[in-house]
């Protein structure tokens, strides 16, 4: 079903896509995802520890949706400014992670015992979770069970030689399964 839509909508430049999406055809976020998904797995790569790389594909993935609801024409090209955002939200997500560890622990309550209020908009957060359920899909329904395993592995941060010996292949195969990742999803 989401292969059928980036067929139908390939040709369409990103601003085309991007204004149906706003005018409530939310089925084409996965056109714009897959679009995008190198840049993300880029910056991701560029600035996120192993173990931070899926939560930071993540929030990278929320930027992009964002950045496609506050795009202004008239200010750059989409790809500039989703660069920009989904680049802003990696680097973002690096320092939070290093302002967690600068936290004295007697300041930090247990979880269960904050209370946090949600200020988003109901709507937003459910796109928020579609748009990433979407982007899962996608990706389960470009790669072989293989490569998925591989992949998962590979943004826990894993080395190939630690996802060879889990998976019971050798490294070769993994780095093959990465490089035929990239050419899917790129």
């Amino acid at each position: 079903m989401v292969k059928k839509n980036v067929e139908n909508y390939e040709n369409l430049s990103d601003e085309e896509i991007i204004e149906r999406i706003n005018s409530g055809r939310y089925e084409l976020l996965p056109v714009m995802i897959e679009r995008y998904l190198p840049t993300i797995l880029f910056f991701v790569g560029q600035y996120c520890a192993p173990n931070r790389r899926e939560d930071a594909v993540q929030e990278a993935t929320f930027a992009l949706y964002s950045a496609m609801k506050n795009y202004d024409p008239a200010r750059s090209s989409f790809s500039t400014f989703a660069g920009i955002c989904i680049k802003r939200s990696v680097l973002g997500s690096v320092k939070s992670t290093k302002r967690k560890k600068d936290i004295p622990d007697e300041l930090v309550s247990p979880l269960h015992e904050v209370e946090i209020a949600d200020r988003r908009d109901p709507e937003e957060i459910f796109l928020e979770k579609e748009s990433l359920q979407d982007l899962t899909e996608l990706i389960r329904l470009e790669l072989s069970g293989l490569e998925y395993r591989v992949l998962q592995r590979y943004l826990e941060g894993k080395s190939y030689s630690s996802i060879a010996k889990e998976l019971n292949i050798t490294e070769k195969s993994v780095e093959n399964s990465l490089a035929r990742i990239r050419k899917k999803l790129g």
